[in-house]
């Protein structure tokens, strides 16, 4: 998700190692060393029960329990009210200033810093956090000064060259920054790193012509630019008076389906003459493009903690960096903190070309905290604005159907295939999940129609086959047709239990009870959580003579959550088995 807008390093680059190497995993990575159960159990037992939550040990294991819960604001203060109780430990300060830092509690997260210092003098993270600090205050001597002490290995390696370079043309030194951007390493493959930097730099000291051959040297160096890449470049040759090259390298990026919402705005800007502002002007913005692009990094490698201390640092630079928000979201997102991630993209300013792209987003997460009519709101309200697009109602129909409000996606899909006119093979998917909700509806003709057309798009779509062969073995009906495109299914996604389940299902309708067992207790073994496929598995061993076993698989069945309606067969089953076998035919 996150290497359209940062840096993509090469396979092989082993992050990972690297971090370990330099100290930063274990130790400083929240995710690593606050697990917060092993910690909670062993303390509690210690201590004969959980001791009152205003004690320092209280309050450490209240914020062990709120990290497990990602409720990382809480758990900073649990961990600074642990702190006081016990201000010498320098564990308990690394993993408190980690969560302050990471929260963009800047004022604490400086203080934390200077006392992990006086313990721990080449901490990679405090010593960032004590630069950025610095220069934002404009003290540029004093940032330089924390930044020689990182690192000259591993990750270092990439980082201190350019932040010092960025520094040096804080104090306005272009020879420098120059100089230090050469000296960084081109492992990994950031070749393409150390020239878009040079390019920025470039442009700072108003040197136009270099900047352009950085840039281009920038797109020779990778075989696949990123959305920051090309945007960086483009943004550059628009205020050039060449709106031309902007847009070739806009719909370069354009050309494999990517970021299609949030170029498409650069384009037309570009095809307009419309000139925008520079996006990096200042050396305080270029080092919030080093943080940014690091933690773009570290998201890859899903240093997910470590990306988020990373990116407050690129935000306190630079409080109105769009990207940067986005992709503090993003991280909220995948750490299921939906109220956070909707009250940064909240803050992307609406004529931003990420507006569009956030605000999906944001009805994705009020869906996700049950705010289900406000996420339908938004989605409407961006319906409307763009009566072009057909995605709001696309989604509209998703988060419907996903409600079992069948009818009702149904209406949302019918509207985004209207806008859509004829779909294109890659669209597949909206007459897959159109199909599914008629079905669910009971509108089995028109269903059908769906599961048949987004085959004629995506020939062998194993989701599409499977569902619709299945629909067709619970009416027992094109049974031989339903078998040969299961079995297609399953050499296509053969770990997938559900369509696995259908195939033996559709042994199970043709008599074939053997084979049945065979694939339904092998999907029993994929899905064994799955109430229906347990249930399948009783029905099988029933026909072949298995009654216990079937007994027990029924029962099982009935404690996994079955459906109400499935209920009282499945019972009448476990009392009188199942009926003759003329019953399946």
């Amino acid at each position: 998700m996150f290497d359209r807008y940062g840096i993509a390093l090469k396979r092989g680059f082993g992050l990972s190692t690297i971090l370990f190497a330099i100290g930063l995993i274990p130790g400083a990575c929240v995710a690593q060393t606050m697990n917060g159960q092993d910690d909670a159990v062993q303390l509690a037992a210690a201590n004969e029960g959980p001791p009152d939550i205003g004690s320092p040990l209280g309050a450490y294991l209240a914020g062990l329990s709120a990290i497990r819960d990602r409720d990382l604001g809480t758990a900073s203060d649990y961990m600074l009210t642990a702190l006081e109780g016990d201000p010498e430990n320098p564990e308990l300060l690394r993993r408190t200033f980690m969560l302050i830092a990471g929260e963009g509690r800047h004022r604490e997260a400086v203080e934390l810093a200077e006392r992990l210092l006086a313990v721990e003098p080449d901490h990679l993270m405090a010593n960032l956090v004590l630069a950025v600090d610095r220069v934002d205050a404009d003290r540029w001597d004093e940032a330089e000064h924390y930044l020689t002490v990182l690192p000259d290995r591993g990750l270092g390696s990439l980082l201190k060259p350019l932040l010092l370079a960025w520094t040096a043309a804080g104090t306005g030194d272009e020879v420098e920054s120059m100089r230090q951007l050469d000296s960084l390493s081109q492992d990994g493959g950031i070749e393409f790193l150390t020239h878009l930097h040079k390019g920025l730099i470039s442009e700072v000291f108003a040197d136009a012509e270099t900047a352009a051959a950085e840039y281009e040297a920038a797109f020779q160096a990778t075989a696949r630019p990123t959305l920051r890449l090309a945007w960086i470049a483009g943004n550059f040759y628009e205020r050039q008076g060449n709106p031309e090259r902007a847009i070739e390298i806009y719909r370069q990026f354009l050309s494999d389906g990517r970021g299609t919402g949030v170029v498409t705005p650069l384009i037309d800007r570009a095809s307009k003459g419309e000139v925008p502002a520079p996006l990096i002007s200042d050396a305080k913005a270029g080092l919030a493009e080093v943080f940014f692009n690091f933690a773009s990094l570290l998201v890859q490698e899903d240093a997910q903690d470590l990306a988020l201390v990373t990116l407050q640092q690129s935000l306190r630079l630079r409080g109105n960096f769009t990207v940067a928000q986005v992709l503090l979201g993003e991280i909220y997102q995948e750490q299921n903190r939906s109220h956070a991630a909707i009250e940064t993209y909240r803050a992307v300013p609406k004529d931003s070309p990420f507006a569009w792209m956030v605000r999906l987003r944001i009805a994705d997460e009020l869906d996700k905290i049950n705010e289900i009519e406000l996420a339908l709101a938004e989605l409407d309200d961006l319906a409307t604005e763009r009566p072009d697009q057909f995605e709001p109602y696309y989604r509209m129909g998703n988060l419907l159907r996903s409600h079992e409000r069948f009818e009702e996606a149904v209406a949302a899909y019918d509207k985004a295939v209207e806008r859509i006119g004829e779909p294109a093979p890659h669209q597949w998917s909206l007459l897959y999940f159109r199909g599914v909700a008629l079905e669910r509806a009971k509108q089995w003709d028109r269903a059908e129609e769906d599961f048949l057309k987004a085959l004629e798009l995506e020939p062998e779509q194993p989701f599409v086959m499977n569902y619709l062969a299945y629909s067709w073995v619970e009416q027992r009906r094109n049974l031989d047709e339903a078998k040969k495109m299961l079995v297609r299914a399953v050499e296509l996604r053969p770990d997938d239990g559900y369509i696995v389940d259908s195939l033996g299902w559709v042994f199970f309708r043709l008599g074939e009870y053997e084979s049945a067992v065979e694939y339904l207790e092998r999907a029993v073994e994929l899905r064994p959580q799955d109430s229906v496929i347990n249930d399948h598995l009783g029905d099988a061993f029933w026909r072949t003579g298995r009654r216990s076993e079937a007994r027990f698989q029924w029962r099982r069945a009935l404690s996994l959550d079955p459906e109400e309606e499935e209920l009282p067969k499945i019972e009448k089953k476990i009392d009188e088995g199942l009926e003759p076998e003329a019953e399946d035919s």
